[in-house]
C-alpha cells in the first residue's frame, strides 16, 4: 500500500514531520493546522462592554431624575409657602435644572459623569440645608420635598463618583435624611423617619451593587476582548512570517540550490550553458519576487495553468508526458497559479533527479472538477519511503506540499519503494475563501 502525505488546508503552518531537499523522495507528514484567514471577531458585537453600560446608566438616571422631577414638581411648588421665600425656590429650581442636565447628558455621554456628580452634590446640599430652609414646620401629612428625590441623588451618586465615594454618599444621605426628620422643622417624625431612611438605604444600595458589579463585567469582558484581539494580531503576524518563510525556502530551494548544484556537476560545455541559463532564471525568479505585489497579475485559466506547466517541464532533462484531462472556463487567482505550477515543476524536477533514468515513465495532468483544480505528477520509477526522508532536507516540505499549503491548498505524496511516485495537488475556491 503506497504511503501517503495529505497535509490539511492551511497556510504556511510548519510541518513537524520529516522531510526532503530536491527529490522525489523527499517528503514530510504534516500535522493539521489551524486554519487562517478568516478574522474570529470580525462581525461579533459582545453583549456586555463597558461603552454600553456606562450608556445605559446614562439614560437610566436620566429617565429618572426627569420622570421623577416632572411627578413631583407641583408637590414641591405647593410646599413653597413653609420655606424661605428665598432660598426655598432658589433649591428647588437649581436641583431641577441638576435634574434636566442630567437628562440632557443621556445624548452627550461625554458630560454624563459631571452631570450626574454635579446633581449628586447639589441634593446633597439642599438636604443639610434643609433646617436653614423652613421658615415654619411643614403640616404632620407632608413629606420634606427632598425625600421624593432621595433615590434620584442617591442613584446619580452610584454612576458618577468612584465605588467609595459613592459608598460613602449612599451611607450619608440616608443618616443626614432621618436626622432631619426627627428635628421638629423636619416634621419630628419619629420612629417613621428612622424606617424611611433605612428603606432609603436598602434600596440606594441595591443600586449602587448593581452599578458596580456590571462595571466591573463590563471591564472583564473589554480585557477580554482587548487580550483576544492582541492574541489574534500576533497570530496573524506570525502566520505572515511563516507563510514568507515557505516562499523563500522554496524559491532559495527551486531556483538557487538546484543551479548550484547543476554547476557543480557541469563537465561539459552543454551541461555549462546549461547552468548558467538556470543562474539566469534563478537572478531572474528572485528579482520577479521581491517586485512582485499582492493582487498585481490578473487571474488566469486553467487552461493557462495547464499551457505553462508544459512549457516548463518541457524544458527537463527526461521527457513529462502530458495526460490529456478536462479544464473548464474557471479562473484562479495568479498567485494560485504560480504556487500549483512551481510545486508541479519541482515535482517533475524530483523525478527526473532520483526516480530513474529514460525507462521510466513520467506524466503530469492538469485539469478542473468543478470548481476545484487538480494537478497530478506522477511516475513509475523507484519510489521512496516516507519515513525515512531525513529531517534536514528541505525539497518536498518547502517546495511543494508548504508551498500550495500558503495559498489554501492541499498536497498529497503517495509513494512506496519500488512502486514509483504520485503528488496530487488540489485548490478549491470556497475552501481556500
Amino acid at each position: 500500500m503506497a504511503t501517503t502525505a495529505g497535509p490539511a488546508r492551511s497556510a504556511g503552518v510548519p510541518a513537524g514531520a520529516p522531510d526532503g531537499s530536491g527529490s522525489a523522495t523527499d517528503d514530510v507528514a504534516p500535522t493539521e493546522a489551524a486554519p487562517f484567514g478568516v478574522d474570529p471577531l470580525r462581525g461579533v458585537r459582545p453583549a456586555l462592554t463597558q461603552a454600553s453600560v456606562e450608556r445605559l446608566f446614562a439614560i437610566l438616571i436620566a429617565v429618572a431624575a426627569v420622570g421623577y422631577g416632572a411627578v413631583y414638581a407641583p408637590a414641591v411648588v405647593r410646599q413653597l409657602p413653609w420655606l424661605d421665600p428665598v432660598w426655598g425656590p432658589v433649591a428647588a429650581a437649581v436641583l431641577g435644572a441638576s435634574f434636566v442636565a442630567v437628562g440632557v447628558s443621556a445624548f452627550a455621554q461625554r458630560f454624563a459623569q459631571v452631570a450626574q456628580i454635579v446633581c449628586a452634590l447639589l441634593f446633597l446640599v439642599v438636604l443639610v440645608t434643609w433646617p436653614l430652609t423652613v421658615r415654619e414646620p411643614i403640616p404632620d401629612s407632608q413629606y420634606p420635598w427632598p425625600w421624593w428625590f432621595l433615590t434620584v441623588g442617591s442613584t446619580a451618586a452610584a454612576m458618577g463618583f468612584a465605588p467609595w465615594r459613592a459608598t460613602v454618599y449612599t451611607a450619608l444621605v440616608p443618616a443626614v435624611y432621618v436626622v432631619v426628620r426627627l428635628t421638629p422643622l423636619g416634621g419630628d417624625a419619629g420612629a417613621s423617619a428612622v424606617l424611611q431612611g433605612v428603606y432609603s438605604a436598602i434600596l440606594s444600595g441595591a443600586v449602587l451593587v448593581i452599578a458596580v458589579l456590571l462595571r466591573r463585567a463590563a471591564a472583564a469582558v473589554d480585557a477580554a476582548q482587548a487580550t483576544a484581539v492582541r492574541r489574534y494580531s500576533l497570530a496573524i503576524r506570525e502566520h505572515a512570517t511563516e507563510v514568507e518563510r515557505v516562499q523563500v525556502d522554496a524559491i532559495v530551494h527551486d531556483s538557487v540550490l538546484t543551479t548550484l548544484l547543476s554547476a557543480a556537476r557541469a563537465d561539459t560545455p552543454e551541461a555549462k550553458a546549461l547552468a548558467a541559463r538556470m543562474a539566469r532564471n534563478a537572478i531572474d525568479h528572485l528579482g520577479a519576487a521581491a517586485a512582485d505585489l499582492p493582487g498585481e497579475a490578473p487571474p488566469v485559466t486553467v487552461h493557462d495553468l495547464r499551457v505553462r506547466i508544459t512549457d516548463a517541464v518541457g524544458a527537463l532533462a527526461a521527457p513529462v508526458r502530458l495526460r490529456d484531462a478536462p479544464v473548464g472556463g474557471l479562473r484562479i487567482p495568479a498567485t494560485i497559479a504560480d504556487a500549483l505550477a512551481s510545486a508541479a515543476l519541482q515535482a517533475c524536477v524530483n523525478s527526473v533527479q532520483h526516480a530513474g533514468g529514460a525507462g521510466v515513465e513520467r506524466w503530469v495532468r492538469v485539469e478542473q472538477r468543478g470548481g476545484a483544480v487538480h494537478v497530478e505528477v506522477g511516475d513509475d520509477g523507484a519510489g521512496f519511503d516516507l519515513a525515512a526522508v531525513p529531517a534536514a532536507r528541505l525539497g518536498v516540505r518547502r517546495s511543494i506540499i508548504e508551498r500550495v499549503q500558503a495559498v489554501g491548498g492541499t498536497a498529497v505524496v503517495a509513494s512506496n519503494p519500488g512502486a514509483g511516485t504520485r503528488v496530487r495537488l488540489e485548490w478549491h475556491p470556497e475552501v481556500s475563501a
